[in-house]
């Protein structure tokens, strides 16, 4: 299977861009994993009005909590001595603990251990007790850390706005190819009868319609072949039955064959799903999917040779009378006149094709009525067919014998 242009333009887009992440991740990931290991596994800091503290835990397992809470200084668990609330200590004191709330973690003790407290007795414990808390701390080492953190964020920043320009560049070519190929123009084909030369085009006319009707009689042929087959291995008697009740029950064989047509597919469907939810109808399951389709099919054949045959039927009973009416009132008469009145419209349109653009309107009008017909037989005759039980019931009116087989006495 071919790929068409857009899913090709889209897996080339995505093959760039993967290309491009690929080749900058191993570096990314190299300095993620190297900011990873800072000094610092993880850090707590609190300012308050009462309090400001910190709490850090080394990793070395070690930890260090410094808070001036309550105007006393406070190491780990001791006090040590007393900061006035607002004093330059507990300003400087605070003023670092909110410089290091913004900071990572990974950068806190470049941060901690450049931090000069005010000259005091307090200031230079405070001091002293911050810097022996860094002691086993390589500054230099975290500070490098901290910038490999930073250097791989603005990788990675760097590599997003890359991708972000290239996918913006595919889609703007993209947009430039769809461009061109709508300005491109199609070699035009001219049609059919503008290639035949103007003095032929009447004989063109006439063999496109030839051709219609002949395929309307080959139709035709087919239709009354299958009726003859039927008859003649001992099926007139269902087709009559059928026959009989599409014309004497048409109205209710209409309804009924339009109701059976928007039914037909869900009754499929839910005659299967009634057969595959129960263990017993699991087999005839096999059964159902293949023949239903074909009943269905054969039900809709037989229904429209019947109503061929009823319409040849009350052809003949107008137009003979006595003898004439047995001579001629068979099954296969009443068959091929009943389908010559149902496809005589589809020859006509055909045949009025022959003149050309001229007469296309009425070949339209033509061509719709025998659309219109051939749906009203095919309705009435699947009607039909229900109703008298594939004509093994038939529908018949109880009138007397009808005039046509009496002779009248002047003539």
């Amino acid at each position: 299977m071919q790929a068409s242009a857009p899913s090709r333009r889209g897996t080339v887009r995505l093959a760039i861009a993967l290309a491009v992440v690929a080749g900058s991740a191993a570096p990314v990931f190299a300095q993620e994993e190297a900011a990873a290991e800072g000094p610092i596994r993880s850090s707590e800091i609190a300012v308050s009005r009462q309090e400001a503290s910190l709490r850090l835990e080394l990793d070395n397992g070690r930890v260090v909590r410094i808070a001036l809470r309550d105007g006393a200084m406070v190491l780990g668990d001791d006090n040590v001595g007393n900061v006035a609330r607002g004093s330059e200590l507990d300003r400087a004191w605070r003023a670092l603990l909110n410089e290091a709330i913004e900071l990572p973690t990974d950068q806190l003790p470049a941060l901690l251990a450049g931090w000069d407290a005010p000259d005091s007795q307090a200031g230079d414990r405070l001091e002293s007790a911050l810097r022996e808390a860094l002691s086993g701390i390589d500054v230099a080492a975290a500070a490098n850390v901290a910038d490999q953190a930073e250097a791989a964020a603005d990788a990675v920043a760097q590599t997003s706005d890359t991708v972000s320009r290239l996918l913006e560049r595919i889609a703007e070519l993209e947009g430039t190819v769809e461009e061109l190929e709508e300005t491109r123009v199609a070699p035009a084909v001219p049609p059919r009868n503008a290639r035949t030369p103007a003095i032929l085009r009447p004989f063109r006319y006439i063999a496109d319609g030839l051709a219609g009707v002949v395929s309307v009689l080959v139709a035709y042929g087919v239709l009354f072949g299958i009726g003859v087959v039927t008859i003649f291995f001992g099926g007139r008697k269902y087709l009559e039955g059928v026959a009989d009740t599409a014309r004497h029950a048409t109205t209710r064989s209409l309804l009924v064959g339009l109701a059976a047509s928007f039914l037909i597919v869900p009754a499929f469907i839910l005659g299967a799903i009634a057969l595959a939810i129960s263990i017993v109808g699991i087999p005839a399951l096999f059964l159902w999917v293949p023949l239903f389709p074909v009943a269905a099919c054969v039900a809709l054949l037989m229904g429209y040779l019947a109503v061929a045959h009823a319409a040849g039927e009350s052809l003949a009973e107008r137009r003979f009378y006595a003898s004439d009416w047995f001579k001629h009132g068979n099954s296969y008469y009443f068959l091929m006149t009943g389908l010559t009145m149902l496809l005589g419209l589809f020859a006509a349109s055909q045949v009025v094709s022959m003149a050309g653009p001229l007469l296309g309107f009425l070949r339209g009008m033509l061509m719709a009525l025998g659309v219109v017909v051939t749906w009203a037989a095919l309705s009435i005759g699947l009607g039909a067919v229900l109703i008298s039980r594939a004509g093994t019931r038939p529908v018949r009116m109880e009138i007397g014998e009808p005039e046509m087989f009496a002779e009248e006495a002047h003539v």
